[in-house]
């Protein structure tokens, strides 16, 4: 057969649609009763156990009112709260509007406001904030909001408490087998029905309420497990938050699909990841790249136990050809490269058995029932090798922006590609490699620069703990680069020392133009380092050095 010449591809092995989570979760925890589902610091819960605190859950939302349809917030940081709560929503056929535990007032607000949740399910406190206080004023505030539910000591009068509802014996309240002889004959909840609406952070205006169904998220959590083999006795470290689209549909949904066990961590704590993969036998971390290049960087690496992993499964974010060699060498086991969107979820992910190159510098192929093109300007697909934007069509893709027909047409065209932004090439085999985003592509003097590009060469600067290009103003050029670089401990970087680093690697006017010494990066709470607040950042100072110039 030819080699294709276009970048086009389609894996085979279509994902079969029509199970909801809710049917796949108790189909799991009938098959693996006894085996553990979830590990939160000292408290382990088997499949059984699971389902009976989700079990009451759910005919505690049935006796509050709550119905097929009906809104319902979820926030918490990583604890197995998250899970029994979401997992109640989606047998109900309500759909869950998970929140990070990092916003406040104004997103949280507008994010309950869009949709109409009927009810919270929230942690109390949280990193010294009060979520109760803030639900307690924002039931006052919007008419939607019927019930405030949360997890620990009661506050208010009108707020309910999550524990007290898990440990009230519902099951002698309501007749054996009511939810699923009674309430779904009157509720009946189907796999094309909305399961939730995640919000996105955008780098302007309002976060987008993107929609996806139970088909949407269960067949692209399928795709995942068959990608990386999934199998019960796996267990999964999530450490970027279950309210973000990596862990919540590659580790949770793909878990309650085969029945694998989940460690979570609260919170992104290097030292508390590794303790947790040593002390657990953890199979599967999930995360983005910057969590594996701290784990390598510490001091006291080799007095860990990685032998238990059998593959770091990293999104996210691209990742570095150098950490890739380096998780590789150093933890004895395999990396997968994924790529998605909280739109699509992992649409590529390279496999355990692609070499070590493809795993290095591309994030492989699509899943399997997805297909992937690389188009120009005008839409088009342009020759493999070229350049252009990586776009996405199949199992995965969300059925659209809530309350957001504009964008949705924007994003989504009309024969059901959803265009990611993402600057992309693509080979021969059908591996994606991203490049960069297409509104972060650096234009200095009218040459294209790709931030991904220099990034990489710079992670193999021994110096070097995390890097971050971006653009910065420039007069005469329009753009100069800027790197800005968290050095090792210890570590110190000059602008000399990186052009000679640079020297025959690239052409002359990639070597980036400034050098930018900073302690952290800001970042999303799932780790990704926030671009367009650096550009910002810099281009303030840039200003600012100007005015003081003269």
């Amino acid at each position: 057969m030819d080699k294709p010449e276009m970048s086009y591809y389609y894996s085979p092995g279509e994902i079969p649609p029509g199970v909801t989570l809710g049917e796949y979760f108790e189909q799991t925890a009938a098959r693996h009763s006894g085996r553990v589902a979830l590990i939160f610091r000292d408290r382990r819960l088997t499949w059984g156990e699971l389902h009976l605190l989700v079990e009451r859950l759910t005919l505690a939302f049935i006796h509050l009112g709550i119905r097929r349809g009906d809104m319902i917030a979820i926030l918490f940081p990583n604890r197995p709260e998250f899970i029994i709560s979401l997992l109640a929503t989606a047998r109900l056929g309500a759909i869950a509007v998970p929140i990070s535990e990092r916003l406040r007032r104004k997103e949280v607000e507008y994010i309950l406001r869009q949709t109409e949740a009927k009810a919270a399910v929230s942690v109390s406190e949280f990193w010294g904030f009060s979520f109760s206080d803030l639900f307690q004023e924002l039931r006052q505030a919007i008419p939607t909001l019927k019930h405030v539910i949360v997890s620990g000591p009661k506050r208010h009068a009108q707020e309910m408490v999550l524990e007290d509802l898990l440990n009230q014996e519902w099951e002698k309240r309501y007749p054996a087998h009511y939810y699923r002889d009674a309430y779904l004959k009157d509720f009946p909840v189907e796999p094309d029905d909305l399961l939730e609406i995640i919000f996105t952070s955008g780098t302007t205006g309002n976060p987008k309420g993107v929609m996806h169904t139970h088909n949407t998220r269960c067949r692209s959590a399928l795709g995942t497990a068959t990608s990386i083999q999934l199998q019960p006795d796996d267990i999964w470290l999530i450490m970027v938050p279950l309210s973000h689209t990596t862990a919540l549909v590659n580790a949770f949904y793909a878990s309650v699909i085969k029945g694998s066990c989940q460690v979570l961590l609260e919170t992104w704590n290097v030292e508390e990841a590794m303790k947790e993969i040593t002390r657990n036998r953890v199979t599967l971390p999930v995360g983005v790249p910057t969590m594996p290049i701290m784990m390598l960087q510490r001091p006291d690496f080799d007095q860990y136990d990685f032998s238990s992993v059998r593959a770091m499964v990293l999104a996210g974010a691209p990742l570095p050809i150098e950490v890739a060699r380096q998780i590789i060498q150093k933890m004895g086991c395999y990396v997968t490269s994924a790529y998605g969107m909280t739109e699509t979820a992992m649409s590529n992910i390279t496999r355990l058995d692609d070499p070590v190159e493809v795993v290095c510098e591309t994030v492989g192929r699509p899943q399997p029932g997805m297909e992937h093109k690389v188009v120009d300007e005008k839409r088009r697909i342009v020759p493999l090798g070229a350049k252009g934007e990586a776009c996405a069509r199949g199992q995965n893709v969300c059925i659209g922006y809530f309350k957001d027909p504009e964008r949705t047409a924007q994003t989504i065209d009309a024969r059901g590609w959803i265009h990611s932004g993402d600057l992309a090439t693509m080979d021969e085999n059908g591996n994606l490699r991203i490049v960069g985003r297409i509104k972060d592509m650096i234009v200095r003097g009218g040459e294209n620069i790709s931030p991904t590009e220099i990034e990489d060469i710079l992670y193999t600067y021994p110096q070097v703990a995390q890097v971050s290009v971006v653009a910065i103003p420039d007069e005469r050029l329009g753009e100069k680069t800027c790197a800005c670089i968290i050095p090792k401990p210890g570590g110190s970087i000059t602008q000399e020392e990186v052009k000679a680093f640079f020297k025959d690697k690239v052409a002359h006017f990639k070597i980036p133009d400034r050098v930018e010494l900073m302690s952290e990066f800001p970042t999303t709470p799932s780790g990704k380092i926030k671009k367009n607040v650096l550009r910002e950042i810099m281009a303030g100072k840039v200003l600012r050095e100007k005015e003081q110039k003269g």
